[in-house]
This record gives structure tokens, sequence and C-alpha cells, in this order.
């Protein structure tokens, strides 16, 4: 260490304002020695070269006899760590303005890792995300989520933190600055705060493998994520009864519009970005391909399904083919790029779906306010009410597997003889709508 690595060290004169009384300095305190100690507004300082640099740095302690043998005494190990090598500056002086400055000097001059210490989460947040982005691993409404999380909440709390001192203790420091904000005009709950970690999570684990930190960094040792009420509770699902009473009210324009909504369950997004040719009329097939979405600047596009379990061929039934058939005579007058469109011709946007459409529809019908996503979960819990093979259920609503389709909707099971092509949801659609409600 003390070969190459060795940093110059020589005893320095440094200048001080000349004393009133012209008395001469105390014999002895610094002849001979690396820097100087300093009396400065009453506080003993450190003058000292170090990889050329001059430092010069508070003790914190008062000026006194015996502070000031105690403080030259660590300065002579100073000198004693630089000439071998060994000194590093953030281990004695961790609060110093240079520090980040001395960290990059050592790093360049000893060749050494950075440590948590060294990286600072601000400057890491945006490398990783430029990463995520291009590995086009997650969609562009995922990456609008996370740019928002890091925007709004982890940069303006996190981003002067370098990752060494992240624990427990400040992300429940975190936690009560975040609820003290406000979303929407409303106090950031728990959930939303769970989600914020989703990313924060994700970065410190990149960090730590960039790095070479190894296992060892774990900064959220000891944390857990906050409780949260079950999503699944707001399921609020329409019977096929209520489904009828409902569609019954709309112009006959959007009637089929949300007849497939109920009898397919796709996500709103898929069925906007339906085209004409996604159907195979001769073969009754439905191709879900796409989704209309937001991109990363929260801009309306045209873009991939949310994964890609929800690439998907559905085979139609009669009850999915008979709003798709209606539709198909609206879709030729106004020619729409997409099968489903305005009144006017137009892609649809969903804002204004459900204030023109939607919310009349539940007035007029005399049923609870709901959004519109309870078309999806209605398909679900019906067709799993009437026995249908979930396995279907969840290859219909694009799912990976059936644990979504069991935990959540399983409650509403009712009938026991069981189908696995969605003969018994055609039939109970087939009940009420084909005999007019």
């Amino acid at each position: 260490m003390a070969g190459k690595n060795k940093a110059n060290v020589k005893v320095v004169e440094f200048c001080g304002r000349p004393k009133r009384n012209k008395k001469p300095r105390k014999s002895g305190l610094n002849r001979n020695k690396l820097g100087s100690v300093r009396k400065i507004n009453g506080k003993i300082y450190v003058d000292f070269m170090y990889l050329d640099e001059r430092v010069r740095e508070s003790s914190g302690l008062d000026w006194n006899d015996d502070n000031v043998k105690r403080v030259r005494q660590q300065l002579d190990a100073i000198a004693v760590a630089i000439d071998s090598g060994t000194f590093r500056f953030a281990d004695v002086f961790p609060n110093s303005r240079k520090l980040v400055y001395f960290r990059q000097k050592e790093r360049v001059l000893f060749n050494s890792k950075q440590t948590p210490e060294d990286v600072f989460f601000e400057d890491y947040a945006g490398v990783w995300y430029e990463l995520l982005k291009a590995s086009e691993r997650v969609s562009e409404r995922t990456l609008l989520g996370y740019r928002r999380y890091i925007e709004l909440y982890l940069v303006p709390f996190f981003g002067s933190m370098s990752f060494g001192h992240l624990n427990k203790g400040v992300f429940d420091g975190f936690i009560s600055w975040a609820k003290a904000l406000q979303l929407r005009k409303k106090p950031v709950g728990n959930a939303t705060i769970n989600k914020i970690f989703v990313p924060m999570k994700m970065i410190c684990k990149d960090v730590a493998i960039a790095h070479d930190w190894g296992a060892g960094y774990n900064p959220f040792f000891g944390f857990r994520k906050l409780p949260e009420a079950d999503p699944y509770e707001k399921i609020l699902p329409f019977s096929i009864q209520e489904q009828d009473r409902l569609v019954s009210q709309m112009s006959d324009h959007w009637k089929p519009y949300f007849q497939f909504a109920f009898s397919s369950g796709l996500r709103q997004g898929e069925q906007i970005g339906l085209k004409l040719r996604d159907i195979d009329w001769k073969k009754g097939l439905l191709k879900v391909r796409r989704a209309i979405t937001l991109d990363e600047k929260g801009n309306i596009v045209e873009g991939k399904t949310k994964n890609r379990y929800s690439r998907r061929t559905i085979r139609l039934n009669a009850s999915m083919l008979e709003p798709l058939t209606a539709q198909k005579e609206i879709h030729k007058r106004f020619k729409c790029e997409y099968f489903f469109c305005t009144s006017q011709g137009y892609r649809i946007h969903p804002s204004n779906l459900r204030q023109r459409v939607w919310l009349p529809a539940l007035k007029k019908a005399g049923c609870e306010v709901r959004e519109m996503k309870q078309t999806r979960h209605s398909f679900a819990t019906v067709a799993i009410g009437c026995r249908e093979n979930p396995l279907w259920v969840a290859n219909v609503m694009g799912h990976r597997n059936t644990d979504m389709i069991i935990k959540v909707y399983s409650r509403y099971v009712e009938g026991e003889n069981g189908t696995q092509d969605g003969t018994n949801l055609d039939r109970a659609f087939q009940a009420v709508l084909g005999n007019g409600g």
C-alpha cells in the first residue's frame, strides 16, 4: 500500500491571520508535523494535504488544551494512514461537504470499487429506469407508473441519500413523509405506498448486482410492507338480469359494446383496441393482440397487451357472437379503424364513455354506481357461478393460470354441474337475453 498508492505527505506551513500582539507561536505544537491544528471561531480545525488537495475540516470540539492535544494525536494518526495508503477520507470526515469529491479521487487513485456509500439514489435511479425501458420487459404503462413514483416520491425523499444510508428506519421515515402528502386531494394510502416500494426494491437489487455488493447488502432487512385492504373486496359484479336492465337503458349504438364487455370479460383497453381483422367469422375466433393504453409519458397509444398471456385467441360462443354481429353493421357504417367506435366514428375514449354513457345508464337502470371494469369481474363471477371450468375462464380473460380465478371469484360458485367450454354460461345468457329479458 505504501508503494504505488502512497500519497505525497509533507509538512506544510499554512498562513493564518497575523496576531495583533505578535507573540511567537507556542513552541513545539506543530513542529515537524503533518499540517496544523488551528482555532477558528472557538473551534478546533485541522489543516493538512491529502491527494495534493488542501483539507480544512472542523473537529467539532471547543478549543482548549486537552482537546487540542487530542486532535493533534488524531492528525498524527491521519499522517501515518496517509503514508501507508490506508487513509480513507469518509472514515474520518463522514459529514464533510467534500466527501463525494474525495471518494471519487480515492476510487481513481486506488482503483477501488464503489461501495453503497459511494452511490447516490438519484444518480442510479435514472440509470435503472433507462435500462428497464431499453429491456422492454415491462409495458409503457408500467414504465409510466414507475416514472411517476420515482419523480413524485422516491427522488424527492431519497435523492440526496447514498444507498449505504438506506435501512428500515429511513423507510419508516419515508412512509411518514408520504402519508402527509396528497394524491388527487386524498391522503396517500398504504396500497399506494406499497406500490411505490416495488420500483424501490428493484432499484436496490439492481444497484447491488451492478456494483457487486453481494447478498450482504439488504437495506430492507426488518422492513415489512404495510397492511392494506383486499383489493378484490371492491368487486361488485352485475347479475345477468342487472346487465340486461343496464344495457337496455343505452342507445342502440352502445348496446353491442357493453353486451360484448359483459359476455367476454375483455379488459377495456383490449376491447377498444380490437380491429375487424381480429375476428375470424367463419371459425368463430377472436384474436386479442393489442390494447389501447398509456405510454411512458401518459399519452394514449395503441400498444401491447398487459403481458404475453393476454395475447390470446378466444373461441366465441353465441353470447359473444351476437353483439359482435350487431357491431359489425355499425362498423360498416362508420368504417372506423377500430371495430368499436364512438357515435361519430372515432376511437373510444374511456373517460368520455364513462361520463356520457355508463353513468347515465346506471342511474336510469337504478343500479349502484360502479366502475366500468366491473364488466370484466361480472363475466368471471357469472361464469364461475355457472360452474364453468376455471381454466377456460382464465384463458378467456388472459390470465397466466387459474390462481387468480380460484382465489378471487370462487366465492361466487353456486351451481353443481360444470362445463369446460362456456355452455352453462351461454345458457344463462340465452335464458335471459334470448327471451327478451
